[in-house]
């Protein structure tokens, strides 16, 4: 049954997938790009420094793991499809605009660290372990509205409290992003306006479509 689901699920593929991303995505941290592109606006430095929101930040980690084990469980094939393209193809376009437009942010200049508290002593390790650079979109605001998007189509195989609990959390990770000063407001609409469009466009193939196009790329890999 396990063997099955590995196989009508894809996970060997896109387990190879996501390694190939990881290395491109770190090739990019440490390439030295020859120009980049500061990402900020005018509410950017309106939006205060609160260190708590660390815990938010940080809770994207088990919120992936979650509902990733609850989409692979509970998704129809054709919901599953749509998924795992909306995510992957999210996450490509990512790596292709931070490759050609190096973006980063200066949002972090004159950050205190308050050490002697939890929140600050996690606040200066995430943000010494995440250089301010490949900012836009934010992969960290796409990945939670993409997982997001896999609990509402669970509507009725979930409890509702499950869901609105999702929703409480998605909105929280995302939040944190800004009070954070991990990126911008502009890094946060460019990753809601890039789910939007690829998950309209997600809709709009033919069911059939998209299973195939998700077999025929995952199967090449």
């Amino acid at each position: 049954m396990i063997k099955d689901l590995v196989k009508r699920r894809y996970l060997i593929p896109i387990a190879i997938w996501f390694v190939c991303y990881m290395a491109l995505f770190g090739y990019l941290e440490i390439r030295p790009p020859q120009e980049i592109h500061l990402i900020s606006c005018g509410l950017d430095r309106m939006i205060p420094y609160v260190p708590v929101f660390v815990y938010p930040y940080l809770s994207w980690f088990p919120y992936i793991l979650i509902c990733a084990y609850l989409a692979v469980r509970n998704l129809g094939d054709e919901e599953y499809g749509k998924a795992v393209f909306v995510l992957t193809a999210g996450m490509n376009v990512f790596l292709l605009i931070s490759y050609v437009w190096p973006t980063g942010l200066d949002l972090r200049e004159g950050i205190t660290y308050n050490t002697e508290t939890l929140s600050g002593w996690l606040m200066r390790l995430v943000q010494t372990v995440d250089t301010p650079t490949s900012v836009f979109p934010s992969m960290h605001v796409y990945v939670t509205l993409a997982l997001q998007y896999t609990l509402e189509l669970q509507r009725g195989r979930l409890p509702g409290r499950g869901i609105h609990t999702g929703r409480i959390f998605a909105a929280a990770i995302i939040l944190s992003t800004m009070f954070t000063r991990q990126h911008s407001l502009v890094d946060v609409a460019g990753a809601a306006v890039m789910f939007t469009a690829l998950a309209a466009l997600s809709n709009a193939i033919h069911p059939d479509a998209v299973k195939s196009l998700n077999s025929l790329g995952l199967r090449k890999m």
